[in-house]
């Protein structure tokens, strides 16, 4: 998969488990049916079908611009370059079968739920040319039923968890050939990211202005493109004994070619703006 982007607390939701050094906004976020095997691929390949349950796709006019993640039960967190999405999916995997089946079983059918409001950074866009604070809330017209297809993922509510990994598990249905050709893809696509120095990314991008709200993620095999902008960088920790998969950056922006390095918006970074406007809306 050359997975490319278009451009590029409230206290009653905190779950104080005092299990691990972290809250969580969501009690069984991060957790699938059968565990994602995190494992590197060429390219990309299609991802298990219970892997992801927090995979949404965004759409305009009933079409696909954007990828994102269902955070609570009422919450989506995506790119603030999506352009005025209308409707939210959820349980999406195959996106032109109506019955998604693999030899692990079969998920609900998907379903489209409307969006209330976009949220996107009040900074984002302010200056041209500047893909800071690339980051968005949709709030859902509806809460939403929890699922082994439809589940929340995890953030990191408290900053100070562990340090960050070295690589991510990236997924999405963005396009797979960087050339042009080809639309994006039918299946739930996935792929491994290493975590590379921001430096990397300032040098090849020829932006002195990234910096530490942002994450330099590639390989030489994969990348985002065309139909990830939203799309999650993901990571497995242990919490409370159990593994559970935390999302820490959101596809932004990479070269037009998606060919192996890209930025994304550090989640972490930005987890008080999310919580706050939460609370706000």
């Amino acid at each position: 998969m050359v997975l490319k982007v278009g451009i590029a607390v409230i206290a009653c939701l905190f779950l104080w488990t005092n299990e691990g050094s972290t809250d969580l906004l969501e009690k069984n976020c991060g957790t699938t049916k059968r565990l994602s095997r995190f494992k590197r691929v060429v390219g990309g390949q299609d991802a298990e079908i219970f892997s992801n349950p927090w995979m949404v796709i965004l759409l305009k006019d009933l079409k696909m611009i954007c990828g994102g993640t269902l955070i609570t039960s009422r919450f989506v967190l995506t790119a603030a370059n999506c352009d005025s999405p209308s409707k939210v999916r959820l349980g999406e995997y195959d996106r032109e079968s109506s019955e998604d089946c693999s030899p692990a079983g079969c998920i609900q059918r998907s379903y489209d739920v409307d969006i209330e409001r976009l949220i996107s950074h009040s900074s984002f866009g302010k200056n041209l040319g500047d893909f800071k604070h690339d980051i968005a809330l949709v709030k859902l017209t509806q809460e939403v039923e929890f699922s082994d297809s439809v589940r929340p993922i995890c953030l990191l509510v408290n900053e100070q968890v562990g340090r960050t990994p070295t690589s991510f598990n990236l997924t999405g249905w963005g396009k797979t050939d960087g050339s042009g050709n080809g639309g994006a893809s039918r299946i739930l696509q996935t792929a491994t990211l290493s975590n590379i120095n921001l430096k990397k990314c300032i040098d090849y991008f020829g932006m002195e202005d990234l910096d530490e709200s942002q994450i330099c993620a590639g390989s030489s095999t994969a990348d985002t493109c065309t139909g990830d902008s939203g799309a999650p960088l993901t990571a497995e920790l242990i919490y409370g004994k159990i593994p559970r998969v935390f999302q820490f950056g959101i596809a932004s922006f990479g070269a037009i070619s998606c060919d192996g390095t890209s930025v994304y918006t550090n989640v972490t970074h930005y987890i008080n703006w999310i919580m706050s406007t939460i609370d706000q809306n």
